[in-house]
């Protein structure tokens, strides 16, 4: 018996030895035959630099993907690499199924460096921090979780209708007004002011800093850092000027909420709230401790852009496809009626608002190129060659994963009945992928549903007209950035009946 466990113990080492062997020189003949995904003409030192786009980049790499016939796109911008992936297959191969090695985020220089977001997770880089501060958010944020913040919601939605019904012009600032409300409620037990909230405008300094820096002109900071360090006249380093008042607005954003909970603890009047519920688990750990509790809250305010920009999407959706909108209302009235607002219970039995809202999502999708990745390690992919460093670019925008037309039939038009078919999958990729898919998701669906459930229940959204009396159609373009917010455009927004007006009176005075 020993004499066999003896031989065994000898042989094993050697197979796992043949074995590895075998497998490193298999996946070094990969590598060797392996040459970079197709991409645009490059010149000598700048490589691929006069082919970076500078506006609407997910459009630009969708036309090179068709130009170039393939789901990868290579750029060399003078040594450094950009992976754009243009295909939902290449995406949930990459970034799901590897995604221990395409979890990572590129430096950022003009997010970190310049405008100070280096304490906010979401451009953070991968590792066991990120992994810690992740798995620490998950009880405020899980789906389950969620569910205890829907009254909040729904408080802030029915002022959401009473400001759209006094004030309809001003409908994008009542949408971050409520947006806001909902965020620094959750997050730091704040009740925010009807109108003109201090908190409310120092959350959308810092995020309109987030847009500077995720602006296509920012990636020039990336290719040259040195940039940062130039006056705003030398070329290329325009935005330094910019970028001086945004970084306060940066530091502003971090800690002003956060002060505001801690002295409502310190005189015992503190509201439930995300913030003091770590402050409190936190008190007697050190200021790394004390940081994490700022990081977590500070992701969930995050979700505040997203839902703004889903909503003003939405807004212009119901504008241009007037069809879908009394399909919806329609559903509404016959469930609901009209002698009370929509609320959570309704939800099971609108499937068509339920499908309006996941083709808002799709047609107009707030982060078209998501969250850049960074590869971690060389990797191999459809015999591509693909380099550790690279910065990995998800194109969720048109003809590439939400608008690849094999599963969206006709990708461009807004049509919510495509969501009624239960094997079509909800748009998921709007949000990221694998391991840094946006934690605050659930959230924002739920922010978004009761939002569009009770605006469509409430008013009638149409385009404007001249004085002539004839229809004027919005502007349908969207600003460039992380956050792909539409252009200001116009809508007509009615209530529906006195009936209504009464409705939204009373809710809101019952609030």
């Amino acid at each position: 018996m020993f004499e066999g466990f003896y031989t065994t113990s000898l042989v094993a080492p050697f197979v796992c030895a043949i074995l590895v062997s075998c497998a490193y020189k298999r996946y070094t003949s990969l590598m060797a035959r392996a040459r970079y995904p197709p991409g645009p003409p490059r010149l000598p030192i700048i490589g691929s630099l006069l082919h970076v786009p500078n506006r609407h980049t997910w459009l630009a790499y969708e036309r090179m993907g068709k130009d170039l016939g393939d789901d990868l796109v290579h750029l060399d911008v003078l040594g450094s690499h950009i992976i754009v992936v243009n295909s939902a297959k290449a995406a949930t191969e990459l970034f799901e199924k590897r995604g221990a090695i395409y979890s990572d985020r590129p430096s950022y220089t003009m997010l970190i460096d310049l405008l100070g977001f280096d304490w906010a997770l979401v451009f953070s880089r991968y590792g066991d921090r990120f992994r810690a501060l992740r798995k620490g958010f998950h009880p405020y944020l899980s789906p389950d979780a969620v569910i205890e913040y829907r009254p909040l919601e729904s408080k802030s939605v029915h002022r959401l209708l009473r400001s759209l019904m006094e004030k309809p012009e001003n409908f994008v600032a009542s949408l971050r007004h409520m947006a806001g409300a909902i965020i620094l409620a959750i997050a730091f037990g704040i009740e925010v002011k009807s109108e003109g909230d201090p908190h409310v405008e120092t959350a959308e300094k810092g995020l309109g800093a987030v847009l500077l820096g995720t602006m296509p002109q920012a990636a020039m900071y990336d290719f040259f850092p040195i940039l940062k360090n130039m006056p705003s006249w030398f070329p290329g380093a325009e935005l330094n000027a910019r970028t001086k008042e945004a970084r306060h607005a940066s530091t502003a954003m971090l800690e002003d909420p956060m002060q505001v909970t801690k002295k409502a603890m310190a005189e015992g009047k503190v509201s439930p709230s995300v913030a003091s519920a770590l402050l409190t688990r936190l008190e007697d750990q050190s200021a790394t401790e004390q940081d994490r509790a700022l990081t977590y809250v500070f992701m969930v305010l995050g979700g505040a852009d997203t839902t703004v920009c889903a909503l003003e999407d939405f807004f212009l959706a119901m504008t241009l496809n007037p069809d879908a909108q009394r399909k919806a209302q329609a559903e509404i009235d016959l469930v609901v009626g009209h002698e009370r607002l929509p609320d959570w219970n309704d939800r099971q039995s609108l499937p068509y608002v339920d499908a309006l809202v996941n083709e808002v999502l799709r047609w107009r999708n707030v982060t078209p190129t998501a969250v850049y990745h960074r590869l971690m390690v060389d990797d191999v992919y459809n015999d591509y060659f693909l380099p550790a460093g690279a910065t990995v670019i998800p194109n969720v925008w048109y003809g590439a994963i939400l608008h690849d037309e094999s599963v969206y039939a006709d990708p461009l038009s807004f049509k919510p009945e495509r969501f009624l078919d239960p094997r079509l999958d909800k748009p998921e990729a709007a949000f990221g992928f694998g391991r840094r898919i946006c934690p605050g998701m659930h959230l924002a669906l739920e922010s978004v549903w009761i939002a569009v459930v009770s605006i469509l229940a409430s008013f009638d959204i149409s385009k404007t007209v001249n004085e002539k009396g004839d229809e004027i159609d919005p502007v349908d373009d969207y600003v460039d950035g992380l956050v792909a917010y539409p252009f200001p455009f116009e809508c007509n927004i009615k209530p529906r009946s006195e009936a209504t007006v009464k409705l939204i009176q009373l809710t809101d005075l019952e609030d």
